[in-house]
């Protein structure tokens, strides 16, 4: 889970200010969930409202949390043990739906994006947000777990009742559940009746309506963040229902002799992907976007542009293991320098530092 802020995103004091003229307030809070800092920015015209809908959205994540993480009592840990066992399982259909989801955008991408390397990520030392001294696991290690079975493709999935036929599968939702819990938070807000929204978690976001809380207002203005210095690499605009979402090296890794290893792992090989520091993409919900950065981080040079349109991605920022930066045609009409810009949403970094 990411705690590293990647997409930068803060209140400039035009909209603190500039409220007073507006048919409703912004309202803030910010929630510690799924290892990450959880920031709410959302329009509503009384405060009573506002806090209730926060109560709501931390009854949410709390059960994302608990349910969606491999590594804690939960239903995504009892399927893990049934499939260890060579048993079915009966899951919600909420996460049974974000399942079938995810092995549909798994053979979609080729497999660049695999939710089965639970086992692997385990190996590595990667499924604790605490940075891990741990040696890192020898070839045979890592060969034996290959072996054992690591795709998602090998479930089978009969409504709520899944199996598989290979024990070594560890369903690791960590690519895909952040995504599905902004999109669930959106989903609530809009049943609720809320129109203008940012919902960001730990800097992948999604939003909704505009930020200040009129059609002629400007839309939300958020900031991609260097994956290696202080600063922005450039400022996008995002359209209401837009999800903007980064894979990066630095969000959960460890230095082992100059060597940075990280948690997003190559699902051919076993390693942690080399190649890339970064990967944003937009698109029209959390789950694609979450799933995709991750899938064109592995994919890399040569491949993540065929991979982005599998996936039906058009907006991509890459950059490079040297630093140097990708996009596609419609990312860079859409980016603009930073220099003198101001994110609509800027979240100070974590307190605790944690990834």
């Amino acid at each position: 889970m990411n705690c590293c802020t990647q997409l930068a995103v803060g209140l400039g004091a035009l909209l603190i200010c500039g409220c007073a003229d507006q048919p409703t307030e912004l309202h803030r809070q910010r929630i510690y969930a799924m290892g990450t800092w959880v920031d709410l920015s959302i329009r509503a015209a009384d405060a009573t409202d506002a806090q209730s809908l926060f109560g709501e959205i931390e009854v949410v994540l709390s059960a994302f949390e608990k349910d969606y993480y491999a590594w804690v009592p939960g239903q995504l840990a009892e399927l893990n043990d049934a499939i260890h066992a060579g048993e079915p399982a009966l899951v919600t259909s909420p996460l049974a739906a974000l399942i079938v989801e995810a092995q549909r955008l798994s053979a979609l991408s080729e497999g660049f994006f695999e939710p089965g390397l639970g086992a692997l990520v385990e190996l590595w030392g990667f499924h604790s947000s605490v940075q891990n001294p741990q040696l890192p696991p020898s070839a045979d290690e890592i060969s034996a777990h290959l072996d054992a079975g690591t795709k998602i493709a090998s479930l089978r999935i009969d409504g709520q009742r899944i199996e598989s036929s290979s024990r070594g599968l560890m369903l690791d939702l960590g690519g895909i559940a952040k995504g599905a819990a902004v999109d669930t938070i959106i989903s609530l807000l809009l049943e609720r009746g809320i129109e203008h929204a940012l919902v960001n978690a730990g800097g992948d976001l999604r939003v909704i309506g505009r930020s200040g809380g009129r059609q002629d207002e400007r839309r939300w203005q958020v900031g991609i963040q260097h994956p290696r210095e202080i600063g922005l690499l450039g400022i996008v605009e995002l359209q209401s229902g837009e999800a903007a979402f980064t894979s990066g090296d630095y969000e959960r890794f460890y230095d082992r002799n100059g060597t940075r290893l990280h948690h997003i792992i190559d699902p051919q090989t076993g390693y942690p992907v080399t190649h890339t520091q970064a990967v944003t993409v937009i698109a029209t919900n959390g789950v694609t976007a979450d799933a995709a950065a991750t899938a064109l981080f592995v994919a890399g040079p040569g491949r993540w542009r065929h991979v982005a349109r599998l996936l039906d991605i058009d907006y991509v920022l890459r950059v490079d293991a040297s630093g140097e930066l990708e996009l596609t045609a419609p990312m860079r009409d859409r980016l603009r320098p930073a220099d003198g810009v101001d994110s609509d949403i800027i979240s100070p970094p974590d307190e605790d530092g944690a990834d």
